[in-house]
């Protein structure tokens, strides 16, 4: 059998799970005893923490530091409040409240709070609205609970100015670390182990804080070790969160945070439809507190408010989108006519000769074998081999532009007298071929007498030399399925034949039972020649 690898973790992994593993032992050991010794377990927790966090900054080096810090030094009243609650309890002694231990606690949150909003703003980026407002609607929505089962029970109780600003003041600060807590969630993309590790201690520390205002505030009560073991565990998530070596890694903008998908809208709705919902039940028999319905309707209609905010902006996204598709479709057809354009010219620089602009012998390849599998006895195809009598002497006396001249010239004239359905050629030099197709073998030689009296006037060039040339022909008329390079070989064949008997003439190729030979037929470029 194989042996399975099981990757380890590196050392800096391995000191945030075994911190992790030594905080659970300490829980367990806080559930198992009863000694008054488990109520200071609490405080010895939270001082790990700001050990483990300095320890994490100086292993790690996080790209934000500040925040660190401000949680260190949050870690550091929060382990002294502890240890006072810790120690009044353990001597079975009431904690005085308000008292410096509450103080200390809504310290440290203060420094919670503003570690919080630095690491959100550097995680993030610049200001990003959708996720502000998404952030803005889930905080309203849990204010709305908050409300409804804590604050205004408390504001109902008997408790003086004092106790009651302080005992309101820790779900209000619950409630601004939810707003962060809910900024950072919602507009990180990639979230590193240290970045999750860090979400789960706020969720479990606001799980704790709100399990246990809400149960004094309704006047029921929980078994304490509940929200205390809340509150150790969430510890040890930061502690182990600074520890882990992903702490270095950057987290990345949420490429899709200006979208609402359906499970996030629908979320949103159930916290807007929140207040309404708790009117309609009646809860705590709210209805008969006018205050209290104000306050948690004005909630359910900001939030609504936020609601409509947000779906503007996904409209304004879409249409952004919608633009920047259709930008980039323009863009794209303009690169595809760009490129049709471009392979257009390119195959008329493959199968077009540069000087003339006429079809070279690729071309006339081409259409000369898709001409040769239709021709018949009755609708023949024609091949014309045609040789310039004279260039070289143009060439020679006034020079190799006046010859470029001429065989532009000789092109015009030649494309001006054949039909459109024929193809005009140029071999290279100055020879030129003619395609003919579906013409009767007979009319072919009123063709080539055509071609040849297109010679008869002069050539005016630019310098206004008046130049005189006459051409050869060699015709060959097909009328059963041939191979191309056979054709050629006829007419050009039929073409040296005119060439050898004169000049300014056309010869054409007629084959004989026994083999192909040209004959003796020639159409003269002068009446009697020949």
């Amino acid at each position: 059998m194989g042996t399975v690898h099981v990757p380890l973790p590196s050392r800096r992994e391995a000191a945030a799970w075994a911190y992790a593993a030594a905080g659970t032992s300490v829980i367990i050991f806080y559930l198992i005893t009863s000694s008054s010794v488990r109520y200071l377990l609490g405080a010895l927790v939270s001082a790990s923490v700001v050990c483990a966090i300095l320890a994490g900054v100086i292993r790690n080096r996080p790209p934000s530091v500040l925040p660190w810090w401000l949680f260190a030094a949050a870690m550091a009243p929060y382990a002294a409040a502890d240890t006072i609650w810790g120690l009044y309890q353990a001597r079975g002694a009431e904690v005085p409240f308000p008292g410096v231990a509450d103080m200390l606690y809504l310290g440290a949150y203060v420094l919670f709070t503003a570690g919080l909003v630095i690491l959100a703003r550097q995680q993030s980026g610049r200001l990003h609205w959708a996720g502000l407002l998404d952030a803005g609607i889930v905080t309203l929505g849990f204010a709305t609970l908050a409300w409804a089962f804590i604050i205004a029970p408390y504001l109902r109780s008997e408790l003086s100015a004092w106790p009651l600003a302080v005992t309101v003041a820790y779900p209000v600060t619950d409630l601004v670390l939810l707003a962060v807590t809910a900024r950072l969630m919602l507009t990180t993309g990639t979230r590193t182990p240290s970045l999750l590790l860090c979400l789960g201690w706020l969720l479990v520390l606001l799980a704790s804080d709100g399990l246990y205002y809400g149960t004094l505030a309704i006047g029921t009560s929980i078994p304490e070790d509940v929200t205390e073991v809340g509150w150790m565990v969430s510890s040890l998530l930061l502690g182990a969160a600074a520890l882990h070596s992903s702490l270095a890694r950057k987290t990345r903008l949420s490429p899709d945070q200006q979208t609402l998908p359906p499970r996030r809208m629908s979320v949103l709705i159930a916290l807007i439809l929140m207040g309404p919902l708790i009117v309609l039940a009646d809860v705590g028999g709210i209805r008969h507190q006018p205050e209290n319905v104000t306050v948690i309707l004005g909630l359910g209609a900001a939030l609504s408010l936020l609601l409509v905010l947000r779906i503007a902006f996904l409209a304004q996204y879409a249409q952004g989108r919608a633009t920047e598709a259709r930008t980039q479709a323009c863009a794209l057809a303009d690169s595809l006519r760009e490129q049709a354009e471009l392979q257009k010219q390119l195959h008329h620089q493959a199968t077009h000769d540069p000087l003339t602009g006429l079809a070279n012998r690729a071309l006339l390849n081409e259409r000369l074998e898709s001409a040769l599998t239709r021709c018949t006895a009755t609708s023949a195809a024609g091949l014309l081999m045609l040789d310039l009598d004279g260039f070289k002497d143009v060439n020679d006396t006034l020079g190799h532009p006046a010859g470029d001249e001429l065989l532009v010239d000789v092109a015009r004239r030649l494309t001006a007298r054949v039909r459109e359905q024929d193809l005009v050629a140029r071999l290279g030099g100055d020879e030129f071929a003619l395609l003919v197709d579906g013409v009767h073998p007979r009319t072919l030689h009123d063709y080539t007498t055509r071609i040849l009296d297109a010679f008869k006037d002069p050539f005016i060039l630019a310098q206004g030399h008046p130049v005189h040339v006459s051409t050869s022909i060699g015709a060959r008329s097909i009328t059963q399925p041939t191979p191309p390079s056979h054709a050629m070989r006829d007419a050009d064949t039929a073409l040296y034949r005119a060439k050898t008997a004169g000049k300014n003439q056309a010869a054409f190729f007629e084959t004989s039972p026994s083999h192909d030979s040209p004959g003796a037929s020639h159409e003269p470029g002068d009446p009697g020649s020949g």
